[in-house]
């Protein structure tokens, strides 16, 4: 009743204007309707007089957003960058100084990286401008260019036909619509070593930023990894990089839903952006290639590192090589048909053998059941028979075909084991052996330049294999109608002197390489490995010369490593560093 009765009596004074003792007291001030001092100084019979100073209220800040703050730290972090980089006249964006940083030191400059496009052009999702180079020396020219592309066409895609490109198609317009494609084929169409080198930089980086940076995915990127993989051994004195790459050409896969049937029951959910619900487009020949050539790739190298797991085979790549193999656009369609078919038979049979969910003890003891080898061999038996009755079978077909007779008539298993075998058990694959090795010798030496990872590693395994023929089976089997001692050791001085010829013929330019080419080192090393098989194989006053251990330093025949080894043999041996 009092608080009515004295708010009534007066109103209370404004905010700042309280007297000096309702303020010292921290109490309301009421100030009286009839003037003079306020309500509780006349009742306590106080002096009311105004307070000293007159408190003012802050002025409330404007609220800034969270984006605001980060856009201004950022502007700061900026003009701190540029005001370092005038005192030596460069002034380099925080972009720039990423891509030097992540460059091997001091050996490259950094290259500024396309941004993504503001307009709505079409084509590669992140960018239709060419990419930048490390160094202007290394860009190849307009002709240059056209020359590395019809080197592709020619020597390099039969042998993996993943991609159609059309004759009349020029290396600009490729560069606009399939930039990173563009610049992968450079990479393996260039004869030199050097800029091969440089340009294969350059992908490294390009990945790194477009794919873990940006996370983009685009068939563009697919078909260019998958040709820089097949040919990953042109890239030497680097570290070894296809198992992150294939396994990034299998996330590009899976992102993009390729190894799946395209939904025809598509529905877009209401909560969800427009990017995200798109109806899927029906699947084009291209795509359907890139797939399989996805597993292909995978598989071979799954196969002979046996470190990595290859894209798995779906119902969906069944119907993508039945409908390849029905239209058939062009004639590169059919080899990549045969490959893959071929390939996965491989596939099955190293699967059967080895398996990395089972313990060491259980996997030793695995070998394909007898049913699982007939079925093996009954497809390969059709193959064979198909391809056989052709007027004439591509030697890029021939080379998977006995490769797999190889992988079916002596599997891993037989590499790993210490028992000696009778000659009947293994002719099937000295026959293949053989085979493979005709094939080879049947085509120039100056195409060998072309020849991608798949048929190099098949060599190193032929070889490996005539190795261990020698030193596990019985000696008789050398004097059969097959093959016999002279035979064994001519392919092996053939192959030799074949590869140290590959650079003048093929016209490769080894300038700043003096241990020369792929080509040249790998014949450095399979001369480390005839001595070996000459102690088996030549009369018995030879057996106690000791095989060479090396030869310029690189590559010990006496501990040569088989397939499934827990160290990169083949790695060293096909992208082997310069000493």
């Amino acid at each position: 009743m009092d608080r009515h009765t004295s708010v009534s009596l007066g109103t209370p004074a404004p905010y700042g204007q309280a007297c000096a003792n309702c303020v010292r007291s921290k109490c309301k001030c009421i100030i009286r309707h009839a003037g003079g001092p306020c309500e509780r100084c006349r009742r306590l019979d106080n002096e009311c007089r105004p307070a000293e100073s007159v408190r003012r209220r802050s002025r409330r800040k404007p609220v800034v957003s969270r984006t605001a703050r980060l856009e201004e730290k950022l502007d700061g972090l900026v003009s701190l960058i540029k005001a370092g980089a005038q005192s030596s006249g460069v002034v380099k964006t925080p972009h720039e100084m990423i891509v030097e940083n992540s460059s091997p030191r001091g050996t490259y400059h950094p290259v500024a990286v396309s941004t993504p496009p503001t307009d709505g052009s079409t084509g590669s999702p992140y960018s239709l401008q060419p990419y930048g180079f490390l160094d202007t020396d290394f860009e190849p020219s307009p002709a240059d260019a056209e020359s590395y592309l019809i080197n592709f066409q020619t020597y390099k895609s039969k042998y993996f036909p993943f991609i159609y490109i059309l004759p009349t198609t020029r290396a600009q317009d490729l560069r606009q619509e399939r930039p990173f494609l563009w610049l992968c084929i450079m990479t393996v169409g260039s004869k030199s070593t050097s800029q091969q080198q440089v340009l294969g930089t350059r992908i490294r980086q390009t990945v790194a930023q477009e794919m873990v940076i940006e996370s983009e995915k685009s068939i563009d990127l697919l078909l260019g990894l998958l040709t820089f993989c097949w040919w990953a051994h042109y890239q030497v004195g680097t570290k070894g990089f296809l198992g992150v790459f294939t396994q990034l050409a299998i996330s590009l896969v899976f992102d993009q839903g390729l190894n799946k049937q395209v939904r025809k029951d598509f529905r877009p959910l209401v909560c969800l952006k427009a990017n995200y619900s798109r109806a899927p487009t029906p699947r084009t020949m291209e795509e359907r290639r890139a797939v399989l050539g996805c597993f292909l790739v995978t598989s071979v190298i799954s196969s002979f590192v046996q470190k990595i797991d290859a894209l798995r085979w779906t119902p969906h790549l069944d119907e993508c090589l039945q409908v390849l193999d029905e239209a058939k656009e062009c004639f590169s369609d059919g080899i990549l048909v045969q490959q893959v078919r071929l390939q996965l038979i491989t596939e099955r049979v190293t699967r059967a053998i080895l398996d990395d969910g089972v313990s060491e003890t259980t996997k030793r003891a695995m070998k394909p059941t007898s049913f699982c080898l007939e079925v093996f061999q009954s497809q390969l038996r059709d193959i064979k028979t198909e391809l056989l009755a052709q007027p004439q079978t591509d030697d890029a077909v021939l080379f998977h075909l006995y490769n797999a007779e190889l992988e079916v008539s002596l599997p891993l298993t037989f590499l790993h084991g210490t028992t000696l075998q009778p000659r009947k058990s293994v002719d099937p694959g000295v026959r293949a052996i053989k085979s493979w090795f005709d094939t080879l010798f049947a085509i120039p030496v100056a195409t060998y330049a072309g020849l991608p990872f798949s048929i190099l590693s098949q060599l190193v395994r032929c070889l490996v294999t005539l190795s261990r023929l020698i030193s596990q089976v019985d000696s008789g089997w050398m004097e059969n109608s097959i093959w016999t001692t002279a035979d064994a050791l001519s392919t092996m001085n053939r192959v030799i002197d074949n590869f140290e010829q590959v650079a003048e013929l093929a016209g490769l330019d080894n300038s700043g390489f003096p241990e020369g080419d792929l080509f040249f080192r790998t014949a450095q090393m399979f001369r480390t490995i005839r001595p070996g098989m000459e102690t088996h194989l030549v009369q018995d006053d030879l057996l106690n010369i000791p095989p060479s251990q090396s030869v310029n330093g690189m590559f010990c025949p006496d501990n040569i490593p088989v397939m499934g080894s827990d160290d990169d043999w083949l790695m060293d041996l096909l992208l082997s560093s310069n000493n």
